[in-house]
């Protein structure tokens, strides 16, 4: 064993998802398995490529890159694009001398049954990927030691009143995922990551640092500030989330995010509210322990990023 934990990463990759590729590859304590690549952000071709990119920018060729769904798991109530219109579906990042792997879910499915050690999974994207490997395979819960999820949404709103995208993309994933028995599962709501944006002044010292990843992450940062000043209360303080990386430093810092302990139910029925997470402050013991997370330590989670891209 190496002392380090494994980790497979499952993105849809756009801005955030990048530098929470970076900081899963970047730190000492973590060692990246592979990522799979899901529809989500853009489609799976261009969050497979962006993947590619970020990877080959900080010399992880060793890391497999396996895309996967490019549609939801099960069909929805309303139709959805895949993809976004209001967000470019390329980084700008050189092109990656990488190709991909295998098929995500086959690739899932094999890692976790061939695993000696527990793994920990990050998803940051729609969760269908994640469903399709249960539903291939519900034995490899075995082999995953902890599950993070970055989706839902508690109070703040999201690209809906009442639904964070990840799950309002795949409503049907996200509830077979969150309803499966992991023996330790965080969801990351949209209430953690809105309460720690990064700020302009933040972008400055990651450019200041001069490391590729640092530097790729700070135009990451400028790019989302620019997208958020739609939003009045991020325009205020002049900062943007970085949702997806908070829910990788939630391995590395276990006490950087404040969290209630719930049961959680998907909203798969009511069109108005499609896609929304209910939360009830109870544990239910038959379906696993499942952790909220509502705040996040701001300074603490700008500096492990320093840190670690520096």
């Amino acid at each position: 064993m190496s002392g380090r934990l494994p980790v497979i990463l499952d993105c849809d990759t756009g801005t955030d998802d990048a530098v929470a590729i970076l900081l899963a590859a970047l730190h000492p304590g973590l060692d990246l398995l592979g990522v799979t690549t899901v529809w989500g952000n853009h489609d799976v071709r261009d969050t497979t490529d962006n993947t590619l990119r970020v990877l080959d920018l900080v010399g992880r060729r060793d890391v497999g890159v396996h895309p996967g769904r490019n549609a939801p798991h099960r069909p929805r109530l309303e139709p959805l694009p895949s993809g976004r219109a209001d967000l470019p579906p390329g980084l700008d990042l050189p092109a990656a001398s990488l190709l991909p792997g295998s098929e995500a879910v086959e690739w899932l499915v094999s890692t976790l049954r061939a695993a000696t050690e527990p793994v920990a999974l990050v998803a940051t994207g729609p969760l269908t990927n994640l469903a399709a490997a249960l539903a291939a395979d519900r034995s490899i819960l075995r082999s995953v030691a902890r599950l993070v999820v970055l989706g839902g949404t508690h109070r703040a709103a999201g690209v809906t009143p009442y639904a964070e995208r990840n799950v309002w993309c795949d409503p049907e994933a996200a509830a077979d995922v969150l309803a499966a028995p992991f023996r330790d599962l965080l969801l990351v709501t949209m209430d953690a990551t809105l309460s720690a944006p990064l700020t302009a002044a933040d972008a400055r010292r990651l450019r200041a640092l001069g490391t590729p990843a640092a530097m790729a992450a700070a135009s990451f940062v400028e790019t989302r500030i620019e997208w958020y000043r739609r939003d009045e209360a991020m325009a205020a303080v002049g900062g943007a989330p970085l949702h997806d990386p908070l829910a990788v430093a939630a391995l590395v810092v276990p006490d950087l995010l404040t969290t209630v302990r719930a049961s959680v139910r998907v909203e798969r029925t009511d069109p108005t509210t499609y896609g929304a997470t209910r939360f009830a402050a109870e544990v239910d013991e038959a379906r696993g322990r499942l952790a909220v997370a509502v705040r996040a330590d701001r300074e603490r989670y700008r500096d492990l990023l320093m840190t670690t891209l520096g």
